[in-house]
């Protein structure tokens, strides 16, 4: 009796063993999800953000709605990148408006990649240019180094990023640290998270929480004196 009693505390550990662990993400996740948007803690507006694969290559698409008093600013972002994270194009469009004034402004960038040579167009100004070193685009590398990883706490990937708003022909340096699991409120919700830190140059930092399938939950990013925070919703 004594014996099946201590097979039965065994089973019980196992099973809260078990359950108290938390996963890390197999595979870079596909999508689409919602996310509400926050600046200095004041509700501006919301993001939409895709992961999907067209035509072989990964599509990352990303679009942020944000209005700030009269301001009403669209941005859409895409990301295509090869399957092993080779930059094939990346496209920009900000739609900002002045409601008080009526005035609508429109930026549109794009950069196509052959290798180290970039063709970079804004408006109706066209260039061409090479960047010596490796670089990638904001897609899914970082994730899939990380995934390689296992998400192991202390794990870190730097990797130089082309970023055409900060620099239009030299990538810059960003680097992604495993925090490990943190408990997070998400709205009204508080879950147990993967938490990594982003830190792009001296320019941004970034806290984004996964959940078990690698999908943000939730985003802290401080830049300029100001806050934006991101929270999932359905």
């Amino acid at each position: 009796m004594r014996s099946k009693f201590l097979l039965l505390l065994i089973a019980a550990g196992i099973i809260v063993c078990s359950c108290a662990k938390k996963s890390t993400p197999a595979s870079v996740p596909q999508g689409t999800w919602n996310y509400d948007l926050k600046v200095n803690s004041v509700k501006a507006g919301k993001a939409v953000f895709s992961n999907s694969i067209i035509d072989g290559n990964y599509v990352v698409r990303t679009e942020l709605y944000l209005n700030i008093g009269p301001i009403e600013n669209k941005a859409i972002n895409i990301v295509t990148e090869t399957m092993d994270f080779k930059p094939v194009k990346l496209e920009e469009h900000h739609t900002i408006t002045d409601r008080s004034t009526g005035s609508v402004q429109e930026i549109k960038r794009s950069a196509i990649f052959d290798g180290a040579n970039v063709t970079f167009q804004s408006g109706d100004k066209k260039s061409k240019f090479k960047i010596e070193e490796n670089f990638i685009l904001d897609g899914n590398y970082f994730i899939s180094q990380l995934i390689k990883n296992q998400f192991k706490p202390g794990t870190i990937v730097e990797g130089r990023v082309y970023e055409p708003t900060v620099e239009i022909d030299a990538p810059i340096l960003a680097i992604a640290e495993v925090k490990g699991y943190s408990a997070v409120n998400v709205g009204k919700k508080s879950m147990k998270l993967l938490h990594l830190s982003v830190r792009i140059e001296n320019l941004k930092s970034i806290d984004r929480y996964l959940n078990e399938q690698g999908v943000t939950e939730k985003e802290v990013m401080k830049m300029l004196n100001n806050e934006f925070v991101m929270e999932r919703v359905e």
